[in-house]
């Protein structure tokens, strides 16, 4: 592959002018450089990266990459052609997968990626092969899923637009390869349907109770978990009960072992955030000197088990 340090990035419009909606246009901009930012983290290099003027043609913009290693940016730039053009293969909601191993996941395809890297600075040519070996460990990665699906849901509303594609260009902006293009009609391919994700789920969470809700409403419970204060939704509804009926009584020091749900979205940036908490079964409530066992946390127990028999027999 010849050596490539620029992309161009080309938006066809549905009539002969050649401007865009400045608003929309810098939308698209910020989530394709954010899919860049995650390309280059993962990859482990130091590339810098310039906006050339734009040219006609609906409208063309001009990336410039500069690095150290002619290798390497020209892998980007071929990494770049592809990922903002190939529809994700999970394409319509972030899988469990994705997202709760995402610390270890990242930090394999990191070291696998930093490999490859290493075998690019002793290549004078980058393979076709070896392009196919980065883009198939960027593939799953939920940042590049999530950007790329903020593009065309951008582009998509934007109905001037009917075609958007990626080419890799020389220095003297001359094509080395062909277009790689996505028609309107395939823009609803990368759209999540969701910003939610799947919530964590803690079967065994402690939480000591800073200041429990005495009255009836939607009022947030407060308690401290893991170390850090959280306001939570009590959603047990019998031990709502029990408290608001004076039951159960709190002191300085109880603690309740429960079910907790955290439930989460992806922000506008790529980063996971916690929407609310809901504690959805007490089963346990420690005081000082006592240890007091809710009948709904005996029965949790006992489905629990019945479950895993029931699949065991499966089995």
């Amino acid at each position: 592959m010849k050596i490539s340090k620029k992309i161009e990035l080309h938006y066809y419009f549905n009539n002969d002018s050649h401007t865009m909606d400045a608003i929309i246009r810098n939308d698209c901009e910020k989530e394709l450089l954010l899919i860049y930012k995650e390309v280059i983290e993962m990859l482990d290099i130091n590339i810098k990266i310039e906006s050339e003027a734009f040219s006609e043609g609906g409208l063309k913009e001009i990336w410039k990459f500069i690095g150290d290693s002619s290798q390497q940016l020209t892998l980007l730039v071929a990494v770049l052609a592809i990922v903002y053009s190939r529809i994700p293969v999970e394409n319509k909601e972030l899988v469990q997968l994705q997202i709760e191993n995402l610390k270890i996941d990242n930090e394999l395809k990191k070291n696998e990626l930093k490999k490859i890297k290493n075998e690019v600075l002793s290549q004078e040519v980058i393979t076709n092969d070896l392009i196919e070996k980065v883009i198939e460990k960027l593939d799953s990665d939920y940042k590049i899923i999530w950007h790329k699906s903020n593009f065309y849901k951008r582009l998509n509303l934007y109905p001037k637009v009917v075609k958007f594609s990626t080419q890799e260009i020389d220095e003297n902006n001359i094509p080395i390869n062909e277009p790689k293009a996505v028609k309107r009609d395939n823009f609803s391919s990368f759209i999540l349907r969701s910003d939610r994700i799947s919530p964590l789920i803690d079967e065994n969470a402690l939480i000591d109770i800073i200041s429990p809700v005495l009255k009836k409403g939607k009022f947030s419970w407060r308690g401290f978990y893991n170390g850090e204060v959280l306001s939570f939704e009590m959603k047990d509804a019998t031990f709502k009960e029990a408290v608001l009926n004076k039951r159960i009584e709190f002191s300085n020091g109880t603690i309740i072992k429960c079910v907790l749900c955290r439930n989460r979205k992806i922000d506008d940036i790529g980063l996971i955030q916690a929407t609310n908490n809901e504690v959805l079964t007490v089963f346990e409530v420690v005081s000082s000197d006592t240890i007091f066992e809710t009948p709904q946390g005996k029965k949790y127990y006992r489905d629990k088990e019945l479950r895993k028999s029931q699949l065991e027999l499966q089995l």
